[in-house]
């Protein structure tokens, strides 16, 4: 039975003119051939290959294009698996429905979606999503509703995201659009929409965005702006837009700041305010053209046209 459904369909592919390189082989239990629907109905342990590409499935449907008879479409039902060797990588994606555009090489899962991409034996990027589209030849995933990303020590949530990846499947690019949450390690930041670039080792935060630093010493420095990038290289953040700063008693605003590593330790350990600015701490609060915040030691600097206001001096009658 599995051997006459793979001549049948090596048949319709040879006789349609259909490249010898996309050729599809099908096993499966039974099979059911619906003319009047162009389709073709498998049954019982399905198996498809197409190029490196291999699906398993319980059950699936090939769709026909009536117009020139070729396979067009291949839907697999409940549970369905597929994985793609390449260059020492493996590629999977684990779904309730799984849907392959042959022509296309666009792959749709559907329902408690996973994917993954695992070199010698370790997974470097795992994703699951409510939805997944996968384009072969543009290397380009997309991810719909309730998204986890976990990319080496980096977990990401969203309701949507985007995945460009290398033709060695290694990932180059990682947007996160709505609800946007990352962590790693010792920090955390929340945005609209957040945009890694893993070739320049570069992240960008808009809309909303709330950041969340862990010293050397376990304390907390929070961020709040309208922008924030992150550059990996030299370790530096850089916020703008309606910034705060909160770090212990300390409170900044102004409009722009960047935060420098401690050139020992490498950790971030120093705030730099740039354009007029403001810090409150201990009921008094300090105004100049530049503020400088010192983590360890703590300590603050105001910089340029200083005003204090000290409240609670006392009567000076």
């Amino acid at each position: 039975m599995k051997r006459k459904l793979i001549l049948i369909l090596f048949i319709i592919l040879i006789s349609t003119g259909y490249a010898l390189a996309s050729s599809l082989t099908v096993e499966s239990d039974n099979q059911e051939f619906r003319d009047s629907e162009s389709k073709i109905f498998l049954e019982g342990n399905v198996k498809v290959k197409t190029g490196d590409v291999n699906v398993l499935s319980p059950r699936a449907i090939v769709e026909i294009d009536p117009k020139n008879n070729k396979v067009n479409n291949v839907e697999f039902k409940e549970n369905a698996y597929s994985y793609q060797m390449e260059d020492g990588k493996i590629h999977e994606i684990k779904a309730q429905i799984l849907k392959m555009s042959l022509l296309k090489k666009v792959f749709s899962a559907e329902g408690n979606t996973l994917s993954s991409i695992t070199e010698k034996n370790k997974p470097v990027v795992i994703v699951t999503a409510d939805r997944q589209e996968y384009n072969k030849n543009t290397n380009v995933m997309k991810a719909f509703g309730n998204v986890n990303i976990l990319y080496k020590d980096v977990e990401t949530l969203s309701d949507q995201a985007i995945v460009d990846l290398t033709k060695e499947n290694d990932v180059k690019r990682i947007q996160l659009l709505g609800n946007a949450k990352l962590r790693q390690k010792d920090s955390k930041i929340n945005a609209k929409k957040l945009d890694y670039d893993n070739i320049k080792q570069e992240a960008v935060a808009i809309g909303d965005v709330y950041t969340d630093i862990i010293t050397e010493d376990k304390k907390e420095i929070e961020v709040w702006s309208d922008f924030q990038s992150y550059d990996k290289k030299s370790n530096v953040v850089s916020a703008s837009g309606s910034t705060v700063i909160k770090y212990e008693d300390y409170t900044a605003k102004g409009h722009k700041v960047n935060i420098f590593p401690d050139k020992k330790t490498n950790k971030l350990n120093e705030a730099v305010f740039v354009g007029r600015s403001k810090i409150e701490t201990k009921g008094r609060t300090i105004e100049a053209d530049r503020i400088v915040i010192t983590m360890n030691p703590k300590d603050f600097k105001a910089q340029g046209n200083v005003k204090s206001v000290i409240p609670n001096i006392g009567n000076m009658n």
